[in-house]
C-alpha cells in the first residue's frame, strides 16, 4: 500500500517537490554517527541524487520551469555534499560541484517567475531565498582544507582562498541577499491572499528559508574572519552581518517553533481524514487535465501550472479504514488540504483556472458532474 502511494507521489513534480527535505534531514542527523552515522549519509546523498535526477526528469517531461520548489530536490543536495565531504572529500566535492551549477542555472529563472508571476502561490515564493543560501553554506564547508601532507604549504592555500574562494563567496552571498529581497516581495504582493489561508502542510515551507538563510549568513562571517588579521575587510561590515544573523537565527527559530506547534495541533485532522460523503476523484491520467498537462509552463505565464491543476483535480492517496469489511484500503480524496508545497486550490479557483487553460490550449470542459456541489473542503489560496 505505501509503495502505491510513494509511486504516486512520486509521479508528479508537484507532489515530489517536498521529498528532498527527507533526505537532507537523513544527512544532517546521522552525520558523526559512527559507522552507522557514516552508512546512513551516503545512503541519503546516493537517493538524493537518484530524485535529483528523476526530478529533472519529470520537469522535462512536464515542461516546467525552474521555481523555488525546485529547490529542496536539487539544489538541496549541497547539504548531503557537505556531510559527505566529512567522510569522503572528493565525493563531497562532486556534490556540491553538481549543487552550484544548477544553482546558476536555476536560480536566474526562478528569481523571473517569482517576481512576474502572481499565479505562483505564497509558499513557494517564500522558498527562493533557499537555493543561494544551501550552495553558499556547502562551499563554506567544503573549501576548508584537508591537508595530508607532514608541512603542507599554507602560503598556496591562502592565495587560494583570496583569488578563489573569497570572490565566490562574496557572489553567492550577494544572491542570498536578492532572494531574501525576493521572498519578501513574493509575500508582500501576495499578504491579502495570505490572510485568507487556513494553516495547512503546505505551510511548513515557511519554517526552514530563515534559518538556512542563517546559517549561509553564518558561513560568510567566518569566510571573513580569516582575512580578518590582514586588514582586508571592513570591521563596520563584520558587525552589521553579525547583527543580520542574530535578527535572522531569532526571528527563525520562532517562525520554526510557531509552524512546528501549528502544525501537530493541525495533524490529526490530515490523518483521520473522513471520505465516506466524497466522491472519489479520478486517478492522474483519468483527469480532464490529463491530456493538456505537458503544456507546460512560461518564464511569464497568465495560468496556474498544468500540473497543479492535474494534481488538485486527482487529490491525494491516503490510508483509510473500511469498517465494513474491517481492512485498510487505499482512496484518493481532496479533503487534505495541501498538494506537495502547493495549498488546495479553491473549487471556484480552480474551475476558473482550468476554463483560462482551457482557452489557451483548446479542449473539454473540467468540470465533472456532481463537482459544483462539493465546495467546503477547499481553502483560499493565492490565485484568487
Amino acid at each position: 500500500l505505501f509503495g502505491r502511494v510513494f509511486i504516486d507521489e512520486m509521479s508528479s513534480p508537484t507532489t515530489a517537490s517536498p521529498a528532498g527535505l527527507i533526505f537532507m534531514t537523513m544527512a544532517l542527523a546521522f552525520t558523526g554517527k559512527g559507522a552507522a552515522g557514516a552508512v546512513a549519509v551516503f545512503v541519503a546523498s546516493f537517493l538524493h541524487l537518484a530524485l535529483l535526477l528523476w526530478f529533472i526528469y519529470m520537469s522535462l517531461a512536464y515542461q516546467t520551469m525552474p521555481d523555488p520548489s525546485w529547490f529542496p530536490n536539487t539544489i538541496g543536495i549541497g547539504l548531503c555534499a557537505v556531510k559527505v565531504w566529512f567522510y569522503n572529500p572528493l565525493c563531497g566535492h562532486f556534490l556540491i560541484a553538481m549543487a552550484l551549477m544548477l544553482t546558476f542555472l536555476y536560480y536566474p529563472i526562478s528569481l523571473i517567475r517569482v517576481a512576474l508571476n502572481e499565479k505562483m502561490s505564497s509558499t513557494i515564493c517564500w522558498m527562493q531565498m533557499i537555493c543561494p543560501a544551501i550552495s553558499l553554506y556547502s562551499l563554506a564547508i567544503v573549501m576548508q582544507p584537508s591537508f595530508t601532507e607532514e608541512r603542507p604549504d599554507i602560503s598556496h592555500f591562502q592565495t587560494m582562498q583570496r583569488s578563489v574562494y573569497l570572490p565566490s563567496m562574496t557572489c553567492l552571498f550577494g544572491l542570498c541577499i536578492i532572494g531574501m529581497i525576493s521572498s519578501l516581495h513574493g509575500l508582500a504582493v501576495r499578504w491579502k491572499q495570505i490572510q485568507k489561508e487556513e494553516f495547512t502542510p503546505a505551510h511548513a515551507s515557511y519554517s526552514f528559508p530563515l534559518l538556512m538563510h542563517a546559517l549561509a549568513v553564518q558561513a560568510y562571517l567566518s569566510s571573513l574572519r580569516f582575512f580578518s588579521e590582514t586588514g582586508e575587510v571592513n570591521p563596520a561590515l563584520k558587525y552589521a552581518l553579525r547583527i543580520y544573523w542574530v535578527v535572522l537565527a531569532t526571528v527563525g527559530s520562532f517562525v520554526a517553533v510557531v509552524c512546528v506547534l501549528m502544525y501537530l495541533s493541525f495533524l490529526p485532522s490530515w490523518i483521520d481524514v473522513n471520505t465516506c460523503d466524497e466522491l472519489e476523484p479520478p486517478a492522474p491520467n483519468e483527469t480532464s487535465m490529463f491530456e493538456t498537462v505537458t503544456w507546460g509552463e512560461s518564464l511569464i505565464q497568465p495560468y496556474v501550472s498544468p500540473t497543479i491543476l492535474q494534481s488538485n483535480e486527482a487529490g491525494v492517496l491516503v490510508m483509510t479504514h473500511d469498517y465494513e469489511n474491517n481492512w485498510d484500503t487505499l482512496v484518493r480524496t481532496k479533503n487534505v488540504p495541501a498538494v506537495g508545497f502547493e495549498p488546495m486550490l479553491r473549487r471556484r479557483t480552480f474551475y476558473r483556472e482550468c476554463e483560462a487553460l482551457k482557452h489557451l490550449v483548446g479542449g473539454q470542459d473540467v468540470i465533472h458532474e456532481g463537482d459544483e456541489a462539493d465546495d467546503d473542503f477547499c481553502f483560499d489560496d493565492v490565485n484568487v
